[in-house]
């Protein structure tokens, strides 16, 4: 496989992997090894599952088991493969980094009598790192491929429209607004909220490479608030939390109208956008 396709891939799987580590923990799955972690029931990857519980669990550590090897094989094909300083840092970065997910992900199991059920201390680092993972290899995917592709203000454009048309839905499955948070409600708030952040990091990116200072400074910041709110919806912290995570909402949804307005504004002056592209 092309080096450039596997980064893609393993930016896209380590997102769907973390998708499924929070359904994982909105149903329990992890709960029912109790202390017989890492063997839990015994099953082996789902195969042979005791129940329902079971399956999720081991579905989780073998998706998770290949986002592994997908990012050592990205990490090992960047540093053989002669790509730029910044793009083997960031795979390498990653690689480090999944270690120390999974000691946390084991965390997650068995820390579980603190507050409200799991540490929170627990659950917010080991999604923070399964997020600062993704951040790393999205960098790394967007610098490999400016390596052989130019990009210009419309396709800045094209990925924070798709952030921005997403955003409602986004607010409208806000813990406890307008629906029951259950695991179909929270496997939909997460995947657009890794969609939503993986667009608004793809145009900050693309921002810096053009040198536009106000797209990757408005993207930072909004792309933090939509992992911020992500975490914070994680915890059981009452109106407070859902104020929280509808003003985290709202801000990253303004800072991404107005990176939009300006987006348009440079692709509708020629000179411009021609000096963007240059």
């Amino acid at each position: 496989m092309d080096f450039r396709r596997l980064l893609l891939v393993t930016t896209v799987v380590t997102a769907i992997t973390a998708v499924i580590g929070v359904i994982t923990a909105a149903t329990g799955a992890g709960l029912t090894c109790e202390a017989r972690w890492p063997l839990c029931d015994g099953a082996v990857f789902g195969l042979f599952p005791a129940n329902l519980m079971s399956f999720i669990e081991w579905f989780h550590r073998l998706v998770a088991m290949i986002t592994g090897f997908l990012i050592l094989g990205s990490a090992i094909a960047a540093w053989r493969g002669g790509s730029r300083l910044r793009v083997r840092l960031a795979t390498l970065g990653a690689l480090l980094l999944t270690p120390l997910q999974v000691v946390f992900g084991a965390f997650t199991v068995l820390v579980h009598e603190f507050v409200f059920g799991y540490s929170i201390l627990v659950l917010t680092l080991h999604f923070g790192l399964a997020a600062l993972i993704l951040s790393l290899l999205i960098a790394a995917t967007v610098w490999a491929y400016s390596e052989v592709t130019s990009v210009s203000v419309h396709e800045i454009q094209k990925a924070e429209t798709v952030a921005l048309v997403a955003f409602p839905l986004l607010i409208a499955l806000t813990p406890r607004l307008l629906f029951t948070f259950g695991e179909i409600a929270q496997l939909i708030y997460y995947s657009l909220g890794f969609a939503i952040f993986s667009a608004i990091a793809v145009a900050a990116l693309w921002g810096r490479e053009l040198g536009l200072r106000a797209i990757p400074l408005a993207g930072s910041v909004a792309a933090l608030l939509v992992i911020a709110q992500l975490i914070v919806a994680r915890q059981a912290l009452g109106d407070m939390g859902q104020l929280l995570i509808l003003g985290a909402s709202l801000t990253a949804f303004g800072l991404t109208l107005a990176s939009v307005w300006h987006v348009r504004g440079l692709a509708s002056d020629p000179i411009a956008s021609s000096l963007a592209s240059d």
